[in-house]
């Protein structure tokens, strides 16, 4: 469309010549007006010109450009007046709860251990490896779940080893930063059908069987049970500085896809790229399942296999593999940490606690029954006493009188007291070698019992969160003036 304007005067007739209509126009000259020709083309190619006033040629503009909406103003955050106090206040439930992202964690065993719990998982521990040879991994507590090891990652060596498989193995991609200690633990335990893995994980297990390693990576991420029991560690600070390290990563991305948009496409380096001391360390997991040992990283697309096995002795194939990867590092790399996943050996201390008092039982009643007060003086020595009734005594071991049968069950001293041929003497020295057996029983489960309370010290020590009271200890500090008689002194 061709735009052409002119400029026209109103014609008006002189001051005392009558108006063509027999009335006296107005001296007053008319305001001039703009009239635009607007010429287009018909689509037979011929062109046709019209004329549009001012008024009609903006009508029609506004007709055909409609009005933009002013975009809205930026909202505008109010920050409180305490901001320092409300950043130092520790963390309740509910933001725990309702905070989206995912804490770092340490690589220690109380932890671990905790998160299992509360997970719902029964019957499995955490517990660390300070030897990587084969004798440390024979003595483990059977049978061994898996294996936890931590390092500090490099991509591009992951990036030379042999491509991933697919296999009968429950593997989680990890979608979500921080996340990959919970995501080790899971690729784990989900592994076993042995393990009782409590209602809430049992039915994520079931919800997410169908679903492909990023999909189920993806929902165990955004999963608030596994998120807030994972989180339940989580300080203010450490929530604020893995947000801050989230924001740093978007930021970097986005100043190298810049620069990388600005210098075009550039060439690979064939050159391999050193370690950096910048990466961050990272969990990964050695499990059997199906028959083979795979290597379960959730960086990873798939799950790596690794080699087959016989009977229990599948760590022995996991070890050289772990070996491998401490050594594609550089001699002064010692930042490693291995943990493994064992059944709980406090059931099995309780097992024996049980066996041994049902032993006892069984040939008191037997004894007294046929012997009676020759066999009561015999075990009457303070070294014998042992009372499979004692309710007080029971409850140590979470057991109660009615735990303990009747009846012995099948088993190397079964045939020796259905039999009832035992002498006064020999029955007492059977009895003596029950007590000393349950006591030996008694004393390992305290043992680990005692191990466990250890652990839930260290757990509430780690939760406990100080900077608000340093804060205010600083702050009284300062007020007195004491802080600033120190820098005087140090100057």
């Amino acid at each position: 469309m061709h735009l052409r304007s002119r400029r026209v005067a109103n014609e008006l007739p002189a001051p005392d010549s009558p108006s063509p209509s027999g009335t006296r126009r107005s001296r007053h000259l008319a305001k001039p007006r703009i009239v635009v020709q607007v010429r287009s083309k018909k689509p037979d190619g011929q062109t046709i010109s019209r004329k549009m006033s001012q008024k009609d040629l903006v009508t029609s503009e506004k007709r055909r450009t409609p009005k933009r909406k002013a975009a809205p103003p930026p909202q505008s955050h109010v920050l409180p007046d305490n901001l320092l106090e409300e950043a130092l206040k520790p963390l309740t439930s509910a933001d725990v709860e309702g905070w989206d992202g995912w804490i770092e964690l340490e690589s220690e065993p109380a932890f671990f251990n905790m998160i299992l719990k509360d997970l719902g998982v029964k019957d499995v521990k955490v517990q660390e490896l300070f030897s990587l040879d084969q004798g440390s991994l024979d003595i483990l507590p059977k049978p061994v779940y898996g294996l936890i090891f931590l390092f500090q990652y490099a991509p591009f060596l992951d990036a030379e080893e042999a491509e991933n498989e697919s296999g009968p193995v429950w593997f989680a991609n990890q979608t979500t930063s921080n996340a990959c200690a919970t995501v080790a633990l899971l690729n784990i335990v989900m592994n076993h059908t042995g393990i009782d893995l409590g209602s809430q994980l049992q039915a994520f297990k079931e919800a997410t069987a169908e679903l492909s390693t990023a999909v189920r990576g993806y929902e165990l991420g955004r999963n608030t049970f596994i998120r807030k029991t994972h989180n339940s560690f989580a300080r203010r600070m450490d929530c604020l500085n893995a947000d801050l390290l989230l924001e740093n990563e978007a930021s970097d991305a986005k100043s190298r896809k810049r620069a990388s948009a600005s210098r075009g496409t550039s060439r690979k380096k064939k050159s391999k790229k050193r370690h950096s001391a910048d990466y961050g360390y990272h969990f990964i997991a050695y499990v059997p399942s199906g028959g083979f040992v795979w290597e379960l990283d959730g960086l990873r697309g798939k799950p790596r296999k690794l080699g087959s096995f016989e009977g229990d002795c599948w760590t022995t194939v996991a070890r050289p593999q772990i070996e491998t990867r401490m050594l594609q590092y550089e001699e002064s790399q010692l930042s490693f940490n291995l943990l493994s996943l064992c059944q709980s050996p406090i059931q099995e201390y309780r097992k024996s606690v049980l066996s041994a008092l049902t032993a006892v039982q069984v040939l008191d009643a037997q004894m007294k029954t046929h012997h009676g007060d020759v066999y009561t003086t015999l075990i009457s020595n303070s070294d014998m006493q042992l009372d499979p009734n004692d309710i007080p005594l029971l409850a140590e071991y979470d057991l109660k009188p009615e735990d303990v049968p009747a009846e012995l069950p099948p088993g190397p001293l079964e045939p020796r007291l259905r039999e009832g041929n035992l002498s006064a003497n020999d029955a007492a020295g059977l009895r003596r070698e029950l007590v000393m057996e349950v006591r030996a029983a008694m004393g390992e489960y305290r043992g680990e019992a005692m191990v466990a309370m250890v652990d839930e010290e260290r757990v509430t020590a780690r939760k406990k969160d100080y900077g608000s009271v340093l804060h205010k200890w600083i702050t009284k500090l300062a007020e007195k003036g004491v802080l600033e008689d120190i820098i005087n002194l140090s100057s």
